[in-house]
């Protein structure tokens, strides 16, 4: 086996592509989900919210029976290109054997929620697939690009504008000798980096190992010993900010509030809406008011492990110390708030009262992902928003 191996994968037809596959929730409101759900009986959103696993396993059995979703006869890779505005990013779809996160070729960056990874496992087990990829990014490489991109000239196999307003494109390669050299340059790559999908990764780990153990004649070949895996180049991924948001104010005042957080904070009125464009920098949003807030001091040369990560300063100097938040894994009263809803996103939740203060930060950037994951440190959760990120369902794979 190589690094990166080609799969069958379960894709959907060209008709129902557009209408099957569904973007990250975190794009979709409630009424827009309980929208698709009664429009669209082939989206996978049938799959996931359905009432139970019993119910959930029928509808994805009854797609495939139906040939709404059909499997590939050769092992191929599936090149995918998803663009958005003035952005585009071409990547490849190919699975890698989980090993390869546990020795370290593959590298995450992020903490998880519990409870999230339990429930994607149970998907995934119940559906014995997966359905959506590991979204990974990988050093760029010129002759890794040139194949890709030399593809892009022939016909897709699909073609359509996602729930995310992305354009989204998919190549299926399945001659021999392509096969083969992608499998060649990926082995020389040391290292690719998860950009999104941690709580996946961490569920199909678990579930792997609870196959192996139901499995007397375990070999370490079988299809659950692979995970599907996206790979883009790094110079091509987009990173957004990944805004807080904090219910209270701990029984502070707007007055008070303010008063003590300038011991730590150089900080200054805004006449609009506040988005930092650099590190250490920070906006709030308070009262229907835009601050910049700005740290005084430069952050303690020991505390390593933050420097440089402006999630971790903010809740360091401010939203612990003052607001109380504790682990934002655990902690209710901290919510999160991804950039592509802008900071109009910000005004509306605490103008509606859901919130009571909200924090821009300055994105976090490629190299700090890669400088924790290659130190082998963890971001806390909801710390990047890459944007636009592969669709689920466009491609799955299943453990048969």
């Amino acid at each position: 086996m190589f690094f990166i191996n080609p799969f069958k994968g379960l894709r959907p037809t060209k008709e129902k592509a557009s209408s099957v596959t569904i973007a990250s929730t975190d794009h979709l409101s409630e009424d827009m989900k309980r929208d698709l759900l009664k429009k669209n009986p082939w989206s996978y959103l049938n799959v996931f919210n359905a009432e139970d696993q019993k119910k959930s396993k029928e509808q994805f059995e009854l797609m495939k029976e139906k040939s709404i979703i059909k499997k590939d006869k050769n092992l191929s890779f599936y090149f995918y290109k998803i663009s958005k505005e003035n952005f585009s990013q071409v990547g490849i779809v190919g699975t890698a054997k989980l090993s390869a996160y546990d020795n370290l070729h593959i590298r995450g960056h992020e903490e998880i929620f519990f409870e999230r990874s339990q429930k994607r496992m149970k998907q995934m087990d119940n559906l014995n697939a997966q359905i959506g990829p590991i979204y990974a990014v990988y050093p760029d490489n010129k002759m890794l690009n040139d194949l890709v991109e030399s593809e892009l000239d022939k016909p897709s196999v699909c073609s359509f504008e996602g729930m995310d307003k992305s354009k989204h494109e998919m190549w299926v390669v399945d001659e021999e000798k392509k096969i083969s050299a992608i499998c060649d340059l990926f082995n020389t790559i040391n290292r690719i980096y998860i950009a999104d999908g941690h709580h996946r990764m961490d569920a199909l780990l678990k579930l792997s190992k609870i196959k192996q153990h139901q499995n007397p004649d375990h070999t370490g070949d079988e299809a659950y010993n692979f995970f599907m895996i996206a790979i883009f180049p790094t110079s091509q991924a987009r990173i957004l900010d990944y805004n807080r948001l904090i219910k209270d104010l701990y029984g502070y005042s707007p007055k008070d509030f303010i008063k003590e957080i300038k011991k730590k904070f150089k900080v200054e009125k805004q006449n609009s809406s506040f988005k930092p464009k650099r590190s250490q920098v920070f906006g709030m949003y308070l009262e229907k008011q835009w601050y910049s807030l700005e740290l005084k001091e430069k952050p303690h040369q020991n505390l390593f492990h933050i420097i440089n990560l402006d999630i971790n300063l903010l809740h360091y100097y401010l939203l612990e110390p003052f607001l109380g938040i504790g682990d934002p894994r655990y902690d209710n009263r901290i919510d999160f708030i991804a950039g592509f809803h802008g900071l109009e996103g910000i005004e509306k939740k605490v103008d509606s009262g859901e919130a009571k203060v909200g924090f821009a930060l300055f994105a976090t950037q490629m190299e700090n992902i890669i400088n924790f994951a290659d130190k082998r440190l963890t971001m806390p959760p909801k710390s990047t928003w890459f944007d636009p990120k592969p669709l689920d369902g466009l491609v799955a794979y299943d453990f048969e």
